[in-house]
């Protein structure tokens, strides 16, 4: 997979991109925010901390703090959009996040290659989920669309957000990929059950264990799947 940059980088093949071209965020602290941290001083986890208040979330957690290579400044967040009961809360923190930071997100959604549907049992896609309600197996790429529709919507008036469409034989190991150029990756909890988990394990694990930056797990407060109607 090509990597995608802060600055826009290469697509993966197979894999759609839009949204508009970002513009200097630097990582500054948004106005507004009382309590801002001075220049120089970390801002990831002061930021999570906050947008673990979000009313749609029940737990918000910070792990691999020490990846951060500036912990003073997050200018980009890759945000893992899937179907699960936790992805509107996962929106919703990843909106408090880059808030907090001037951040931009890269709303982004995995689905599966020819060699991940040829690889997975029944009725799972290559996320670790059920595909959404009413999705043939040929109709993957338009109800990934239409569930970065619901996260796009779902951040209401924030607009420093771009969305990425990726085929990849896991949901993990793109975001792993992706992951090197982001200065944090939020996702949704780890969905229980044997139909919320994929062939090779818990795409949230593999993430929090794997990825190259710190990684914020977000748990609903109920449900909050996003509506891909």
């Amino acid at each position: 997979m090509d990597g995608s940059d802060v600055d826009g980088g290469n697509a993966r093949e197979g894999g759609t991109r839009n949204g508009g071209a970002r513009g200097e965020s630097g990582g500054a602290t948004a106005a507004g925010h009382a309590g801002s941290p001075a220049v120089g001083d970390p801002v990831i986890r002061p930021a999570v901390d906050d947008a673990s208040g979000v009313p749609a979330a029940a737990d918000v957690s910070l792990n691999g703090a020490d990846r951060a290579e500036r912990p003073d400044r997050v200018s980009s967040v890759l945000v893992a959009v899937g179907p699960g009961p936790h992805s509107g809360a996962t929106v919703d923190v990843a909106r408090e996040i880059a808030a907090a930071t001037g951040a931009w997100l890269e709303l982004f959604h995995v689905v599966p290659s020819d060699a991940a549907l040829a690889d997975a049992p029944p009725d799972a896609d290559a996320s670790g989920t059920v595909a959404p309600a009413g999705a043939a197996d040929t109709d993957y790429a338009a109800a990934g669309e239409r569930l970065l529709d619901a996260a796009a919507d779902r951040l209401g008036e924030f607009d420093r957000a771009d969305r990425w469409l990726v085929e990849d034989r896991t949901a993990a190991g793109a975001i792993v990929e992706q992951s090197a150029y982001y200065d944090l990756v939020v996702v949704g909890a780890p969905t229980t059950g044997t139909v919320g988990r994929f062939v090779f394990g818990s795409t949230t694990d593999t993430v929090v264990g794997d990825a190259e930056v710190p990684v914020v797990v977000v748990e609903a407060d109920g449900s909050t799947a996003l509506d891909a109607a």
